[in-house]
């Protein structure tokens, strides 16, 4: 890994204020945020009203903006979902939030199971409709079709095991999803330690564009396709210019956004993006 992208320190602008170094793991290609907080820890790093995905709407204008792409991007998903199955089967969302993909897919027919930590988020799903498993250590048979990590795999605390009940509970032919941002992005370059989408140390691991395909392909299975996150990168350079305290902190995140993305179209480094897989083996 290139020195200049090896960032020491980083502040959880977020909440608790504290730094963190990210750990290089050369096979992987994957940053770990160290110190890694005690397990028992971990659910104050979230406990904020502020934690966008947790909740079900929005009171700043960026929160409502935030809320609108949610919306937009829960239409993405089932069309994307739509295309690669003939049929519905038993989905699995790690990380669900609220509950509303895992909805659309039950309107649509899917027996669906969420996995989520935070209580009131769970309750908000509940509502739908939509049942939770404490961990994927609870699917003790390999019967799921679809299993998803809308940016939840980088929140995950122990990725080895996360990735071992993964490969057990994935039919052989099913499908993996799995989106997060990526450090190779010319956003992530350009903001260096201010980059947004650290979020440490509630993203206890950043990827870069190969990292899940070398985990996962030795254990497996095979990477169909890559598409990229458009509107990931505004987000996360709005907020990059809010941590630097940038008059002006929208129009400027927007520029960084659009020239992130038409940098993405010729590097294939978007600032997230979604990984296909299909699990060709057990």
């Amino acid at each position: 890994m290139k020195k200049e992208r090896h960032i020491h320190k980083i502040k959880d602008h977020f909440l608790s204020k504290e730094f963190f170094s990210l750990e290089y793991d050369v096979k992987t290609e994957v940053l770990k945020t160290k110190p890694k907080p005690a397990f028992e820890k971990m659910s104050g790093y979230y406990d904020s009203k502020k934690y966008l995905s947790h909740q079900k709407s929005g009171q700043t204008l960026f929160s409502k903006l935030y809320f609108v792409s949610k919306k937009i991007m829960l239409s993405v998903k089932i069309k994307m979902v739509t295309k690669l199955f003939c049929s519905t089967g038993n989905a699995l969302d790690v990380g669900s939030g609220t509950g509303d993909f895992l909805f659309a897919l039950k309107k649509r027919g899917w027996s669906v199971t969420g996995i989520e930590p935070e209580e009131f988020a769970r309750k908000e799903a509940s509502k739908l409709g939509v049942q939770h498993t404490q961990s994927l250590k609870n699917c003790d048979q390999q019967e799921f079709d679809l299993i998803t990590f809308w940016h939840s795999l980088e929140h995950v605390y122990s990725l080895k095991e996360t990735i071992a009940n993964i490969v057990f509970s994935l039919k052989k032919g099913g499908r993996l999803i799995i989106a997060c941002p990526n450090y190779n992005s010319l956003d992530a370059k350009y903001y260096k330690h201010n980059w947004a989408a650290w979020d440490v140390p509630r993203h206890l691991r950043h990827f870069s564009s190969k990292s899940l395909e070398n985990i996962l392909e030795p254990l497996g299975f095979e990477q169909t396709k890559v598409s990229p996150l458009i509107l990931d990168s505004f987000y996360i350079s709005i907020l990059s210019e809010k941590i630097k305290k940038s008059k002006m902190s929208f129009f400027k995140g927007v520029i960084i956004g659009a020239i992130s993305n038409i940098n993405g179209l010729f590097s294939k480094n978007f600032s997230s993006q979604i990984y296909f897989f299909i699990k060709k083996s057990n």
